[in-house]
């Protein structure tokens, strides 16, 4: 195994397992909601939890807290300016067209970063990577179901509102591999992140007015596991992921996230598992597998032009 196909497979277990915490956290999620929290306060106290434990463990590693000016620009304008507001909006699209379909549309936005690399960095899209976006695409639809009251007009602002939080998280996720924030520490970054996606969120809160401080002790200890798991190990291992795979790489492995959601559903939650998540479900791994075949191609390619370059 080379280092680069060592490094690819480093990244793809990374990115993985951070999609596969992001997409467990819903369970305690709902539990938490149900104890009087909602989505703006799990936001805020996600983000917010996590920033002294990653200031001790910054102090143990004595990983420097010292920001440079341009630094601290990056994770104002990537946290809280793209991350930040892509939980706001998506969560705002869920008072029109509802969780299960915002969630779906967000969930589009491997396809608007393999755009944005193409667009503003060139990156080309092999024959693989094209078919993995496009069986994404097809599985992500199958979680969808484009039904409310009102009709299309009435959806019309969720949908919006949806589809420009994918948009934002592909800005989010491009960014942090084409900035200096992809050579940074993770541990620095996620606690820089974390606190500036608190303050963002809390001025959003302002007009609001919607976050709920005082929580049962139970929601409290819920919301504290959640933190470590988003804010802490799941944000940090993905910016590792990116790293080493590149942001459209890693989106779609990202897609394991929805198919944890729903797998947790079906044996915490006892949710109903229908025949159309089902097959979303396999489209998806059909994603992911395409993925990793369009990389093996790729390396064998590279191998054999350098074999024939010495010749």
């Amino acid at each position: 195994m080379t280092v680069k196909s060592s490094n690819f497979a480093k990244g793809v277990m990374m990115t993985c397992v951070s999609a596969a915490l992001f997409g467990i956290t819903p369970v305690l999620a709902g539990e938490t909601y149900e104890m009087g929290s909602n989505a703006l306060t799990l936001t805020f106290y996600r983000n917010l939890m996590a920033v002294p434990v990653l200031l001790v463990i910054m102090a143990v590693r004595k990983i420097p807290f010292r920001l440079t000016l341009k630094q601290l620009l990056l994770i104002c304008a990537i946290g809280a300016g793209l991350r930040a507001s892509t939980t706001f909006m998506l969560y705002a699209s869920y008072d029109y067209i509802g969780i299960g379909t915002a969630t779906t549309l967000h969930f589009l936005y491997p396809l608007f970063t393999a755009l944005l690399c193409l667009i503003l960095f060139r990156q080309k899209m092999g024959i693989g990577k094209c078919c993995a976006l496009v069986l994404a695409a097809a599985g992500v639809g199958c979680f969808a179901s484009f039904t409310g009251d009102g009709g299309f007009t009435a959806m019309l602002p969720g949908l919006i509102l949806a589809i420009a939080s994918s948009i934002t998280y592909s800005g989010y996720m491009t960014g942090m591999e084409h900035t200096a924030l992809r050579d940074m520490d993770a541990t620095k970054v996620s606690c820089y992140m974390a606190l500036s996606n608190a303050v963002a969120v809390m001025a959003i809160n302002i007009p609001l007015n919607e976050i709920h401080f005082a929580l049962p002790p139970k929601a409290m200890l819920y919301t504290f596991i959640i933190s470590i798991c988003t804010s802490f190990f799941a944000f940090a291992l993905l910016q590792l992921g990116i790293r080493e795979l590149g942001a459209s790489t890693a989106a779609i492995f990202c897609l394991l996230e929805p198919i944890t959601s729903v797998a947790a559903g079906w044996l915490i939650l006892k949710e109903e598992m229908t025949l159309k998540k089902g097959i979303g479900c396999l489209l998806v791994l059909g994603a992911v597998a395409a993925a990793l075949a369009s990389q093996k191609s790729e390396g064998k390619n590279r191998i054999a032009a350098k074999d024939g370059a010495d010749v």
